[in-house]
C-alpha cells in the first residue's frame, strides 16, 4: 500500500518500482523515512541525450531529499543506471522525480520555490523543512539561475532603474525593471554607468536589443546618465517621481533640523514634528492634521518647505507637459527667491533636471515596483547569511520580483 502511494505521489509509471521503505532512528533529531526506488526489470533504458534505446553500463547509487510523508523526513534512494550507448558513450540516466537541483525531487524543490515565494525567509524554511540553509539557498539559486536563461526580453522597450543598499556602508545592488510588464529583468552589484553596460550585455543575451529602449526611467543619477547616454542615445531620460519628492523631504528634514536649533520656542514648536512634514496629509492622524495646521500660522521655514513641497506634488498631478512645465518654472523662482538655502539645493537640480523631470509628463512611467524592493530588503535583513551574500539577495529579488516561470512549479501541480 505504501509503495503504491509512493510511486503514485512521484508519478513513477511502470519503467520504476518501490522495492522497499523503512524507518530510521536519527539521534537528536527525528525519525526518518527511506524509500527505495530501482529501474523495473525487463524495461528498455534510453539514452538521456539522443534518447536510443540501449543497455545498462553499471549503476551508481543516488539519494534525494524528498517531500516529508508522514511528518517523517523522507529521503529516496535509487541505484540509477549509466547507459551504454554506442553513438554517446556511458551516460548517466535522468530519473523523473528530479528538480534542477541534484540533492531534491521535484516535489520538495517545488515546496521551497512556493514558501520562498510567498516571502518566507530561509531561515524559516530551514526551520519547517529540516534542511540546512545552505542546502536549500544552492536550491534557490539553481532554480532561479535556470529560470533566468530561459527569460525572454526581446520585447522590453521601457525600462526603470534604481539602487538598493544591500550592506551596511556602500555596498549597493542596481535594479532593472521592465516598466510595462512590472519585474526586475536584471540585478547588479555597483551603482555606477558601468552597471548599464553590464544590464545591456544581459539584455543582449536574452534576445533584448538596446535600440529598441524609449524611456529609462531612474533617479538624478549623474553615473547612470553617462550610461544611458553611451549605451542607450535614442532612449528619453524620465526622473523618477519617487526620488524627486524625495529631494524635497530630505530637504525639509534638514530645514527643521536647522530651525529648531535657533530657538527654545521653535525648538519646543518643532518638538516630535518630523513625520507631520515628511508624510502626506492623507497619512497623517487626525490629531497630527490639526497639528500640522496649527503650526502653519506660526510661519515656520520648515512650513514653508513643506509648503513647496506641496506645490511639486501638485505639480505631478497635471495632466499636460505645458501646465506642468509652467508650474515646475514658477516653483523654481519661488524657492531661488526664499531664504531657505536647503529648498534652493533642491531647486539647483530642479532645474538642472527639468527636462528629465518634465518627459514623466509624457510617459508616465515610475518606478514603483522598486518600492517593493523594501520588504525584500527586509527579508534579506532577517535572514543574516542571505544579507552578508550579494547573490543571495539577488536571488531573492528575483524570486519575487522577476516574474520568472519555473516549469516545476507547473509539472508538480499537475500531479
Amino acid at each position: 500500500m505504501l509503495a503504491a502511494l509512493i510511486e503514485k505521489s512521484m508519478n513513477l509509471g511502470p519503467e520504476w518500482t518501490v522495492v522497499g521503505a523503512e524507518f530510521q532512528s536519527v539521534e537528536g533529531a527525528k525519525d526518518e523515512l527511506h524509500i527505495y526506488i530501482e529501474r523495473t526489470k525487463g524495461q528498455n533504458v534510453p539514452c538521456p541525450e539522443c534518447g536510443r534505446r540501449c543497455g545498462v553500463y553499471d549503476t551508481r547509487e543516488r539519494e534525494w531529499r524528498h517531500l516529508d510523508i508522514w511528518q517523517f523526513k523522507t529521503i529516496v534512494h535509487c541505484e540509477v543506471p549509466r547507459t551504454d550507448c554506442p553513438e554517446c558513450g556511458v551516460k548517466m540516466m535522468d530519473v523523473p522525480w528530479e528538480g534542477d537541483s541534484l540533492h531534491f525531487t521535484a516535489l520538495f524543490e517545488a515546496q521551497a520555490l512556493a514558501m520562498a515565494m510567498a516571502g518566507m525567509t530561509v531561515k524559516g524554511m530551514s526551520e519547517i523543512l529540516g534542511e540546512h540553509d545552505t542546502r536549500l539557498w544552492r536550491l534557490l539559486n539553481s532554480a532561479v539561475t535556470k529560470a533566468r536563461e530561459s527569460a525572454d526580453y526581446s520585447g522590453v522597450e521601457c525600462i526603470g532603474v534604481d539602487e538598493t543598499a544591500c550592506r551596511r556602508g556602500h555596498n549597493y545592488l542596481t535594479s532593472f525593471v521592465d516598466a510595462p510588464a512590472k519585474r526586475v529583468i536584471f540585478a547588479v552589484e555597483g551603482r555606477d554607468h558601468t552597471t548599464v553596460d553590464d544590464f545591456i550585455e544581459d539584455l543582449k543575451a536574452h534576445g533584448g536589443c538596446p535600440a529598441r529602449i524609449r524611456v529609462a526611467t531612474c533617479d538624478l543619477s549623474p553615473a547612470f546618465a553617462k550610461g544611458f547616454k553611451e549605451r542607450m542615445p535614442g532612449a528619453s531620460r524620465v526622473a523618477d517621481r519617487f526620488h524627486v519628492m524625495q529631494l524635497f523631504s530630505k530637504a525639509i528634514d534638514k530645514v527643521r533640523a536647522s530651525e529648531s536649533r535657533e530657538s527654545a520656542e521653535k525648538r519646543e514648536l518643532l518638538k516630535k514634528t518630523r513625520y507631520i512634514w515628511l508624510r502626506n496629509e492623507d497619512g497623517l492622524s487626525d490629531r497630527q492634521l490639526v497639528r500640522k495646521h496649527s503650526l502653519a500660522k506660526e510661519n515656520l521655514k520648515t512650513g514653508r518647505a513643506c509648503a513647496m513641497k506641496e506645490a511639486m506634488q501638485r505639480i505631478y498631478a497635471c495632466t499636460a507637459r505645458k501646465d506642468a512645465e509652467e508650474g515646475l518654472g514658477a516653483l523654481i523662482s519661488w524657492i531661488m527667491h526664499s531664504n531657505l538655502p536647503e529648498m534652493k539645493t533642491v531647486a539647483k537640480t530642479l532645474k538642472a533636471s527639468k527636462e528629465e523631470i518634465l518627459n514623466y509628463f509624457d510617459f508616465r512611467f515610475t518606478n514603483a515596483i522598486l518600492e517593493g524592493l523594501n520588504s525584500i530588503i527586509q527579508s534579506a535583513k532577517r535572514t543574516a547569511r542571505g544579507f552578508r551574500n550579494i547573490e543571495y539577495f539577488k536571488t531573492v529579488i528575483y524570486l519575487n520580483l522577476g516574474k520568472l516561470h519555473f516549469p516545476v512549479l507547473e509539472s508538480c501541480a499537475t500531479h
